[in-house]
């Protein structure tokens, strides 16, 4: 039997909206495993993952008044601990050791059958990403990654400038990115993911 089985949780969330710590600890050991789970998925680090369980929490803490409205702490939880996680990766993903640590770890794992699938998906969405660019910076970004042409051969081959070539393929990963992040349940790691593999 878990932890919450042996209570009511609507009771529970008022007592910790009133600021009862007990039902607070209750809460925390109910659902921590779960927010762990998603944050190292995220993050690949058992340190960071549990710093970010802590912070969600304290939030949830700081947050309590509104427990008493919420009828699935479980729901809520997930919203608040998402938000966080994906806002902390934002930052840290711009850190060089964090982010020579997750290319070390895709390295290592990249045959394994979860990361093929994460690199079929990926695919098949920087693909549709792909076909909503406009033609020219479609065409600037296809023969850079796709075909390996440099922006002087690009330039030459379309018959533009090389600066305006660098403004296309700009303008080309930056709607990509954004693409990515906002049709893909993973989108901070999946951005990452195309970057060390040369899609991005």
């Amino acid at each position: 039997m878990s932890v919450l089985q042996s209570y009511d949780e609507t009771a529970l969330l008022v007592s910790v909206s009133k600021g009862d710590e007990t039902s607070f600890k209750i809460l925390f050991e109910a659902h921590w495993d779960r927010i762990y789970s998603v944050a190292f998925t995220f993050t690949k680090s058992a340190m960071i993952a549990e710093e970010m369980v802590q912070d969600v929490f304290v939030k949830i803490w700081l947050r309590r008044t509104e427990l008493s409205s919420v009828r699935k702490f479980s729901d809520y939880l997930f919203i608040v601990a998402r938000n966080h996680i994906l806002s902390v990766l934002r930052k840290k993903i711009m850190e060089e050791p964090f982010a020579e640590h997750l290319s070390e770890y895709f390295k290592d794992i990249s045959n394994m059958p979860d990361q093929q699938l994460l690199r079929r998906e990926t695919e098949a969405l920087v693909l549709q990403a792909v076909e909503k660019l406009p033609h020219q910076q479609q065409m600037v970004y296809t023969l850079s990654r796709q075909q390996g042409l440099s922006l002087d051969e690009i330039a030459s081959r379309l018959s533009i400038s090389k600066h305006t070539v660098k403004s296309h393929m700009s303008k080309a990963l930056h709607f990509i990115r954004q693409y990515l992040h906002t049709h893909s349940d993973v989108g901070v790691i999946t951005v990452f993911y195309c970057i060390i593999s040369g899609v991005l």
